[in-house]
């Protein structure tokens, strides 16, 4: 069996003069991909780097995912660095991983390109590293090996029913930081597709509509609230050559979807769930076949069937991983033999993969995991007065209420938090709101 990366190369030598990636401004061939790939393993070459993570500066547009070839070219793995972070969170990643270089870099050593690649492939264990906020609040790494991400590639390349092909456009609507943005890259690199990379603008969510239509985009992947926040959009235009859609990282509403899979007539639309210790998603519900009721019923749609290479238990009502596509344990932390997700789920009288919410008080937010009390703990330090912040999953709607200006409490957000915590709305409270046993009332916060 062959690894991913030699799979990869193979199939950008097959066919050198296919587009790989293309943009607005910019169509690269196999060849230049491989060529520019070939040039930053190099460099990683000439550096002694072995079996270690390197950083990659998200900002390098299409010249990240040579970066990222080449770190799997010389057996390292990748850390995906989003520049729009925080200085402290940055430093966090730098210090948990000991990084010391990075592509596109400015304060890492940096890695740059060298002509002469002439070496072996060298097989490593490590694929990527992405960080989640822990319960504590403090950034937790999350490492994914090649046999994990192996693992999640047979399901779609053996799928019965998903038949990805050379001709398949892949719409790259994630940052690097997230992992769901490694199946956009990495089905096209596989099976000799192309992935479209959306022209950057204010609307982010209409910049993806846009690139669907103006590159004949036919696989789609979004988080839910790329549907919640443009249903008023949606309903006057429609994606005829979308032929896969999927939709991951926060639960999905029937009515959202609906309104989506009349926009994607010719689609096969996949609710999809998978924490980023399982490898991006690790089930799958074909929402076509899926009967009316589950739209209507207000509850969250089906999860779906587990994959093939993932073992999926509940355990008092918690999903429970293993399996060679669950991680092996967090970065600096012990191994575990399986992982306890957090997420509460049930199976319905159908026997259908229903979720329920969180164990904890961790959020799904804009596709992220996001931790209330973090932001809370942060807000609370950094402001004059109190914090509290609670999610609204029905709608969905993150609010953080203050007794302090809401400008005061935006400003403390976008310089303590990546652009992802922002909250739906910030309201000014005198005073919060108590229940008989003197704790705060977070149902009348919600009426509020």
């Amino acid at each position: 069996m062959k690894t991913l990366i030699r799979q990869i190369v193979s199939t950008l030598e097959q066919h050198p003069q296919s587009i790989a990636i293309e943009g607005e401004t910019f169509s690269i061939t196999n060849q230049q991909l491989l060529q520019k790939s070939r040039e930053f393993a190099q460099g990683v070459l000439q550096l002694r780097i072995e079996n270690s993570w390197i950083g990659i500066n998200t900002n390098l547009g299409w010249e990240a995912y040579a970066a990222i070839l080449s770190c799997w070219m010389t057996g390292n793995g990748y850390v995906p660095m989003n520049t729009k972070f925080p200085p402290s969170r940055i430093r966090e990643v730098i210090q948990q991983t000991d990084l010391k270089y990075c592509f596109g870099s400015s304060n890492l050593q940096e890695i740059l390109p060298s002509k002469g690649y002439s070496s072996d492939l060298k097989i490593g264990k490590k694929a990527y590293l992405l960080f989640t906020s822990g319960t504590t609040g403090v950034p937790k790494g999350v490492p994914i090996t090649q046999v994990n991400l192996k693992a999640f590639t047979e399901h779609y390349l053996n799928h019965k029913a998903i038949r990805f092909n050379s001709k398949d456009k892949f719409l790259q609507s994630y940052e690097l930081t997230f992992d769901v943005s490694v199946f956009c890259f990495l089905m096209p690199l596989l099976i000799g597709g192309t992935l479209v990379i959306p022209q950057q603008t204010k609307s982010k969510h209409l910049s993806f509509f846009k690139a669907i239509t103006d590159f004949n985009v036919t696989v789609t992947s979004f988080v839910p609230s790329v549907v919640r926040l443009t249903q008023d959009f949606l309903p006057r235009v429609k994606f005829l050559n979308v032929r896969y859609s999927f939709f991951s990282g926060e639960a999905l509403m029937g009515d959202w979807a609906k309104v989506w899979m009349e926009s994607v007539p010719n689609a096969k639309v996949y609710n999809c769930y998978g924490p980023t210790e399982t490898v991006i998603v690790c089930t799958e519900e074909l929402l076509n076949d899926l009967d009316d009721a589950y739209f209507s019923n207000g509850l969250p749609l089906p999860l779906g069937e587990k994959f093939e290479e993932i073992d999926l238990n509940i355990v008092n009502r918690e999903i429970v991983f293993s399996g060679n596509q669950a991680f092996g344990g967090y970065l600096n932390q012990e191994a575990i033999s399986h992982y306890q997700s957090g997420d509460l789920a049930h199976n319905d009288e159908n026997g259908k993969l229903i979720f329920e919410g969180r164990k904890d008080n961790q959020i799904q937010w804009n596709g992220y995991r996001i931790e209330l009390e973090e932001m809370d703990r942060v807000l609370t330090e950094k402001s004059n007065g109190w914090v509290k912040t609670i999610f609204i999953k029905e709608i969905p709607k993150l609010i953080v209420f203050s007794n302090q200006l809401k400008e005061e409490i935006a400003s403390v957000i976008d310089d303590s938090f990546p652009d992802y915590y922002k909250p739906s709305k910030i309201i000014q409270l005198h005073e919060l709101p108590l229940n008989s046993n003197g704790k705060i009332d977070i149902a009348k916060l919600k009426n509020i």
